[in-house]
């Protein structure tokens, strides 16, 4: 007879899933979870773009009330290849681009190890008027203006 056992362990929501719907507060530390939804700059989501990577990210937002940062964490992602990570600041126009150079915006490239890990900070001023902050990992793919790998933050972290 082979007898089996489970233990569940229950935990409280992080801060982060109950401060409301679609925000978190970064004055702290804000924990940030990802989805493979291509988004605009805005935040709103794009038509018709299948996941596509096996990654798992995670970032934990903090600000001081001048600055945000953001340190964004990749595993299971492919291994010895760069990702390109953004930090956006909203609210932005659509029409705005979320490029590195662009106000608002911080941008860094996350090299995965061997095993298809890796971690970069990113810090940036924070703009006048910007409520909140998002995040947003790309692996661009040379044959598509659309990127091979993406992945955004589910919440806006309020600032």
């Amino acid at each position: 007879m082979i007898v089996a056992a489970a233990a569940v362990v229950a935990a409280p929501l992080a801060p982060a899933l109950t401060n409301g719907v679609g925000a978190a507060g970064a004055s702290d530390n804000t924990f940030m979870p990802f989805s493979q939804i291509l988004r605009r700059c805005d935040f709103s989501e794009t038509d018709y773009n299948s996941p596509t990577g096996q990654g798992r990210p995670t970032a934990n937002i903090r600000s001081d009330g001048s600055s945000v940062s953001a340190d964004v964490q990749l595993v299971l992602a492919i291994p010895n290849i760069p990702y390109e990570v953004r930090l956006i600041q909203v609210p932005r126009p659509s029409s705005a681009p979320c490029w590195g150079a662009d106000p608002g915006v911080a941008q860094a490239t996350l090299h995965t190890d061997g095993a298809g890990a890796g971690a970069v900070t990113l810090s940036d001023a924070i703009e006048p008027g910007a409520t909140g902050v998002w995040v947003f990992v790309t692996r661009p793919d040379p044959f598509s203006q659309n990127p091979a790998e993406f992945y955004t933050t589910d919440l806006i972290a309020k600032l």
